[in-house]
């Protein structure tokens, strides 16, 4: 059983060390292999492979195996894949807000390259703490809508997911944006207070299944983790996404 950090992820002194071959099988996770692929290269069973992926997120507290993936990515343990550089071991240079907007709307672009998404956006708590205000967007390449600008927490479908805990599905009757499905969406929480809000608005073409809200829950927490830091985000966001997103394609079936 994965322990349990609430709504916290354990800080550094609190994880135990990751042993040579957990963060092997990370890495290879990180790359897109399957357990049964990783369990074939490395002339190991399946159970031994899901195994030290077990071990691995109970050290890291993390909840999912795309979240123990995006935790060692971004921390430097392991390397990104496809030759990408890793965060430099230096002290990071401050990034202005146009760089972390840059990066988000990389990331929502990101996502709308999943099937049935219409749009996908990233709502932040303004400066007052009551009302949320549009910070990157994009929408699907067959989609002329877009999401409202603000929204008020507790008020609306966008306000009313910025006071849950975890993801949920909420209809949009107030957002004439999306027309077609309900609205998925998953509160971004740091250090126990909301910062902000990742939406999707999804096709009704199918229903959305516990599984994928659980990754959007895994996901949110880690775009949460990483707009709080000092450094450029675009880096650390482009590895969670592509592991989000690879993460649901295989839930979703296709």
């Amino acid at each position: 059983m994965v322990k349990s950090w609430g709504s916290r992820l354990p800080t550094e002194s609190e994880r135990r060390p990751l042993t040579a071959r957990e963060r092997e099988i990370l890495a290879l996770l990180a790359k897109g292999l399957s357990g049964a692929a990783i369990a074939e290269q490395l002339v190991l069973s399946p159970e031994t492979v899901r195994t030290h992926v077990r071990n691995a997120m109970t050290k890291l507290g993390a909840s999912t195996r795309s979240q123990a993936v995006a935790m060692v990515l971004g921390d430097g343990i392991i390397s990104p894949p496809d030759g990408e550089p890793s965060a430099a071991p230096q002290a990071p240079a401050p990034v202005g807000e146009g760089g972390r907007r840059d990066a988000l709307v990389e990331l929502a672009a990101g996502l709308t390259e999943l099937a049935d998404i219409d749009w996908a956006a990233v709502y932040l708590v303004d400066e007052t703490g009551m009302a949320l205000r549009l910070s990157a967007h994009a929408t699907a390449p067959s989609v002329s809508a877009a999401p409202p600008q603000e929204a008020i927490l507790g008020d609306g479908a966008i306000g009313r997911i910025a006071l849950r805990k975890r993801s949920h599905l909420v209809a949009s009757p107030d957002i004439p944006s999306v027309p077609r499905g309900p609205l998925l969406g998953a509160p971004l929480v740091r250090e126990g207070r909301c910062v902000g809000v990742l939406c999707l608005a999804v096709r009704s073409s199918r229903p959305v299944t516990r599984r994928e809200m659980l990754l959007l829950d895994a996901f949110a927490n880690r775009l949460a983790e990483v707009l709080g830091g000092p450094e450029d985000p675009a880096q650390q966001l482009r590895s969670a996404r592509r592991l989000f997103t690879t993460s649901w394609i295989r839930a979703v079936g296709r």
